[in-house]
């Protein structure tokens, strides 16, 4: 039974788990790719033992179990008497994982029982192993002791493992030591694995707290000093309103000292608003650095070789969108292995090396942050895409007709599309790159597609950095005022209405190599004619997700920032309205919302 423990000490103790985790799977992946890496396994058994000396204080006793065992297989590794194999990375992240589940349970205070006898017999099995393994680069590595013969037997080819296991005797044969009383005799080759194939645990991540966030001290310093600088102009700006009251004749000084403290008062508060908004800036590695250990799992079961590369993790966002932005993440590297990376033979037959490279980057672009994902595959065959498409009733042979290139990538976020001929647990049921399309138009921001047959793909996410204060585009309807979110907005134009074209009721406006459906603010906000129309208006182009639509306006005001305020929860389900914001003037502007207008366009 647990000891007894108040709040305090129990939220120090998972807080420590959780940093202690998140280093130990970074540590794991890449002690998989550099077994021989003895400062690196050292530091994961210091980890590890952290891990059961914490929670044998606190009196956790399952933890100590798995922990302690888990610790056994590290130290028999850092001592030479295994050799880490894929087998047994296996059970290691297993256990890896139990523990972050007896944690999450222990923080959400759920007193269940979990079954942690199964992960346990399989670190036993290591730590009891006495047999010949191969190991990660192939080459034999014998551990002392003479093991029993094993009477179950399984082919490699069933078990897809890498280990063989080989009866020797003591000692080691071709050692030059001799026992007395016993032969050396040929080793004896059986097939069964020495590791048990290790069960999926669940996927989620019982120790995400999105109620916190980290700060560094530098960044509540700067800010403290812009509080500062406001008390500053706060009390300048009451002197100066106590000297107009006495003298308020001297309206030329008045108005000097009034245009200056208006400039400080902007920067300070500007100031002061890029570092709160820093202060919700947390590194995008936070979701990257979970990959490593999807990639290894699912390039495993799809028996593939993969390189994952990631670039630009330092770069920063808003924790509001990093909350959101994992789900796609996942689907969109599984669709990449899956679809994407051909076998090792076929990249073989084809030319390639049999490792495939799957690249994962973030960069800031403007106000927005760009992540894209690239492999080296087979790339989209648009003829495949656009006969399932079809087949599968999604749009017919007629629309199929005059789709160009990018329309026919955009079919593969149509729900229900899937490209495999049979379910399994990767794909097949049409729902992954769905779930993709859904939740960046959650976020206001777009997908884009590119696409080499093959030579690989890349699927590119733009995303704005916060959504509490966004960057917007002003543009008047009569003589109403809308606010247009930035990162939506791909391009303006101002063109002749006589451009514009009817298609099924719909008018549309040709723009390049792409027809762009047209929507008029003043028909869906119901604004009331006040002049003759003019022969030109301005058309604001916007995205969301894999659409494009054209807003016709009557002009452009500008670009501004703004705070978001919400319209309450009576008006909260308006379409096409994602809030409100208060103009310069005081006036109260809507803002557009860029999916509900794409939306509209059926």
């Amino acid at each position: 039974m647990p000891i007894e423990h108040d709040q305090e000490m129990l939220e120090a103790f998972i807080s420590e788990m959780r940093e202690i985790l998140e280093l130990l799977d970074d540590d794991l992946i890449v002690l998989e790719k550099s077994p021989e890496d003895t400062a690196l396994l050292n530091q994961i058994f210091r980890f590890v033992h952290n891990i059961k000396g914490a929670s044998g204080i606190m009196g956790f006793e399952a933890l100590i179990r798995v922990t302690h065992e888990a610790e056994n297989v590290l130290n028999r590794l850092r001592n030479g008497d295994i050799h880490l194999t894929h087998e047994i990375m296996d059970v290691i992240l297993e256990a890896t994982n139990l523990v972050k589940l007896l944690i999450g349970d222990i923080r959400n205070g759920e007193g269940k029982e979990r079954e942690t006898g199964e992960t346990i017999e399989r670190l036993i099995a290591i730590n009891n192993s006495t047999v010949k393994l191969l190991n990660i680069s192939g080459s034999e590595v014998v551990a002392e002791g003479v093991p029993e013969p094993v009477p179950q037997e399984k082919t490699i080819a069933e078990s897809n493992e890498s280990a063989l296991l080989v009866q020797e005797p003591a000692p080691v044969v071709g050692s030059g030591v001799s026992s007395p009383g016993i032969t050396a005799a040929p080793a004896i080759v059986v097939k069964p694995s020495p590791v048990p194939r290790p069960r999926q645990l669940e996927a989620k991540e019982p120790l995400t707290d999105n109620s916190t966030v980290r700060v560094d001290v530098k960044r509540l310093d700067d800010l403290m000093d812009q509080v500062g600088e406001l008390v500053l102009e706060r009390n300048r700006m009451t002197q100066l309103n106590q000297e107009r009251q006495q003298n308020s004749d001297d309206q030329l000084n008045f108005k000097e000292e009034f245009g200056k403290l208006t400039k400080r008062m902007s920067f300070v508060t500007s100031e002061l608003q890029m570092q709160v908004l820093k202060m919700r800036m947390i590194p995008v590695g936070n979701v990257f650095k979970k990959f490593p250990r999807i990639v290894r799992s699912v390039s495993r079961d799809l028996q593939k070789e993969v390189d994952l590369q990631i670039v630009g993790e330092e770069t920063e966002l808003d924790r509001s969108v990093v909350d959101e932005i994992g789900d796609p993440l996942i689907h969109l590297i599984r669709n990449a292995l899956d679809h994407g990376l051909e076998s090792p033979e076929e990249r073989l037959a084809s030319g390639k090396p049999r490792c495939g490279v799957l690249v994962l980057s973030a960069l800031h672009e403007g106000n927005q942050i760009v992540i894209s994902i690239t492999d080296d595959g087979r790339g989209i065959d648009t003829d495949r895409v656009s006969s399932k498409a079809v087949e599968k009733g999604l749009i017919s042979e007629e629309q199929l007709v005059g789709m160009s290139q990018r329309e026919i990538f955009d079919l593969i976020f149509l729900p229900g599309f899937s490209t495999k001929e049979v379910t399994s647990d990767l794909s097949g049921r049409g729902v992954g790159m769905d779930v993709v399309k859904t939740n960046i138009k959650k976020l206001n921001g777009l997908i884009d597609i590119k696409s080499d047959k093959g030579r690989g793909s890349e699927f590119v996410l733009r995303l704005p950095l916060t959504l509490a204060i966004i960057q917007s585009l002003l543009v008047e309807v009569e003589s109403e005022v809308y606010c247009v979110p930035l990162s939506s907005v791909l391009e303006t134009l101002r063109v002749e209405q006589q451009q514009f074209h009817t298609i099924g009721n719909q008018e549309v406006l040709k723009l390049r190599d792409r027809v762009i459906p047209l929507i008029r603010l003043q028909s869906v906000f119901q604004v009331q004619q006040e002049r003759e129309p003019d022969v030109t208006c301005y058309v604001v182009v916007i995205g969301s997700a894999d659409k494009r639509v054209g807003l016709v306006v009557t002009r452009l005001v500008g670009q501004q920032e703004v705070a978001i305020k919400s319209l309450g929860k009576y008006l909260v389900n308006i379409p096409c309205i994602a809030g409100s914001t208060i103009l310069g003037d005081g006036r109260v502007a809507l803002i557009v919302d860029p999916i509900g207008m794409c939306d509209f366009i059926k």
